[in-house]
């Protein structure tokens, strides 16, 4: 049984399990069978990531404000602990929107 006094986990590794456990409880509709602590240790270690927006973003975001949009930005997904980059508001609806230039790919080392 999982006990927090118990194991000791660096954040890497509860990144890791958390991005494991999404694809295994999202994309393949399963049910976990970690511990509901651990679970819950995971996804607060993996949204408590701090975010660093990039120059495109906030350039995406001024344009929509521009446009006349309301804009909150990183908007954390309560289900999956990801940081949304922007939720534009539109008349009844909100619409998520993720800016991923080229620094998210150009030299990209994984941490998890």
């Amino acid at each position: 049984q999982y006990k927090r006094n118990k194991i000791i986990l660096v954040k890497e590794s509860k990144y890791q399990i958390h991005q494991a456990l999404l694809c295994y409880t999202c994309e393949h509709g399963q049910t976990s069978l970690l511990p509901k602590a651990l679970i819950k240790d995971c996804l607060m270690a993996f949204a408590s990531q701090q975010t660093n927006p990039s120059k495109l973003q906030k350039d995406v975001v001024a344009t929509f404000q521009s446009l006349g949009y309301g804009v909150n930005e990183e908007v954390l997904c309560t289900k999956t602990g990801y940081s949304i980059d922007a939720v534009i508001i539109l008349k009844n609806s909100e619409v998520a929107v993720e800016v991923d230039g080229p620094s998210h790919f150009i030299g990209y080392k994984p941490t998890g």
